[in-house]
């Protein structure tokens, strides 16, 4: 069972990329996945330019939050109730001195605590890695909707039209909708692929009219919809 994700996007400076990410593979995440109810761990290098046209024409914040889209490292726990224990790693005086260091490191880091509302699992869910980790492919989404009313509309969208054709298309491993307990944007959607090249052959479509205008009255995090690849657990 893995339905409570902590996600954090951020950025990181050149000259502190390779130290950061080497201690984040060898040390903290290894170290992470003893901790009782965590169930995975997963980092990912996003591809900014990929899907740019598309992301380009969808609405974004201008509000004051904080900006990371290079990198996104999730943690995944039985639920997003073992990240509000006493012991939880969430919690600053739980972390090591060397840990709010490199933590400290992170440029414009936002934080997410989400549950998942839903999940459907595709063609190639064989392909599923190993511990339930997700694929090395992914396209995850964050964003909130501007009315009560879309609230249900892209519900409808996500129940209908979208998740059903995600479980039918080819490369689709698993796609998991969700919503936070903390962190700015309300909704999340995370899609899970056997590659790059099979999601921009069969996710990318032109929107249907109902689509479209759903996909118009969200308002997404920065970077949002983030292409990731990825760099941990190492692809083989």
């Amino acid at each position: 069972m893995d339905n409570g994700i902590w996600a954090t996007w951020y950025n990181l400076d050149l000259d502190k990329r390779e130290n950061h990410i080497s201690w984040l593979h060898n040390d903290y995440l290894p170290k992470i996945l003893t901790h009782e109810g965590i169930a995975w761990a997963a980092h990912y290098e996003v591809d900014e330019n990929d899907y740019k046209d598309r992301r380009d024409k969808i609405p974004h914040t201008k509000e004051a939050i904080p900006q990371g889209t290079q990198y996104i490292c999730l943690v995944a726990a039985t639920s997003p109730h073992i990240y509000y224990r006493k012991n939880s790693p969430l919690f600053i005086e739980n972390q090591t001195v060397d840990t709010k260091n490199r933590f400290a490191e992170r440029q414009e880091s936002r934080t997410a605590i989400l549950i998942e509302e839903e999940r459907v699992t595709g063609p190639d869910y064989n392909q599923v890695s190993p511990g339930g980790v997700p694929a090395k492919a992914i396209q995850m989404g964050s964003y909130n909707m501007t009315t009560v009313e879309n609230e249900i509309e892209i519900g409808k969208w996500y129940a209908q039209i979208r998740l059903p054709f995600v479980s039918e298309i080819k490369g689709a491993v698993r796609a998991r909708k969700m919503v936070s307990t903390v962190g700015w944007a309300k909704h999340s959607v995370l899609y899970e692929f056997t590659s790059h090249e099979d999601r921009r052959n069969n996710i990318v479509r032109p929107f249907d009219p109902f689509s479209k205008k759903t996909i118009g009255e969200t308002i997404h995090a920065p970077g949002s919809p983030s292409i990731g690849h990825r760099i941990w657990p190492p692809v083989e």
